[in-house]
């Protein structure tokens, strides 16, 4: 399970609470990517695109080899950060090299986990985020179509583009196929998937 290990680097481009951290694990464990210092630097690149410089460089510079699993910044009190809504295609112009993985659940399950999580659902709403103005995601339905809005962009911006991958944790034969595009093998020894970062007030669903 090689071939995932020769991006440049990896972009998760999914919302929180969508498996993302279940599918970081699986990077971290697979392949040899900067995992962890990845991790800081969505603010990083924020601050890069708001001083108009090139995206990514300060970001290779101090994390070489990154994966990068969110690249939203909504669960800290000052940050709304949403990259894959306001630079998602500059990313994927300066990253032709990169990896970019889509984490997208079955919206129902998405909007149990958002409820349930603190006040994540608040936070949404509260935030001036690109399709949801601050007022809006206070109901499910509202946030449902923000969510399948989000789910929508990114898989438009991707289409047809080999570098690309969407995975739905709840769904094994998703998980399988992932492990296949990152080049598993007749007779290579399956990942063994553990969810992480479960909500514990959310029975575990599907996997």
């Amino acid at each position: 399970m090689r071939r995932c290990a020769g991006y440049g680097e990896v972009f998760q481009v999914g919302l929180g609470k969508s498996g993302t951290t279940t599918v970081e694990k699986f990077f971290a464990d697979r392949f040899d990517y900067n995992v962890t210092c990845g991790n800081e630097l969505a603010v990083l690149i924020q601050d890069e695109a708001d001083a108009r410089r090139p995206l990514l460089a300060a970001a290779r510079a101090r994390c070489p080899h990154f994966y990068i699993s969110e690249l939203s910044r909504v669960y800290f009190p000052k940050d709304s950060i949403v990259l894959q809504l306001t630079h998602l295609n500059a990313l994927r112009v300066e990253a032709p090299a990169g990896l970019f993985v889509h984490c997208a659940r079955n919206t129902t399950k998405w909007l149990s986990s958002v409820a349930r999580w603190s006040n994540l659902q608040a936070r949404l709403a509260n935030r001036d985020l690109v399709g949801l103005p601050r007022g809006i995601g206070r109901t499910e339905r509202e946030l449902a179509e923000w969510y399948d809005g989000v789910n929508a962009h990114v898989a438009f911006t991707f289409a047809h583009r080999p570098n690309y991958v969407r995975v739905n944790v709840d769904e094994p034969a998703s998980l399988r196929a992932l492990e296949l595009f990152c080049g598993r093998r007749d007779g290579d020894q399956p990942y063994r998937w553990v969810p992480q970062n479960v909500n514990r007030r959310v029975p575990p669903v599907g996997r």
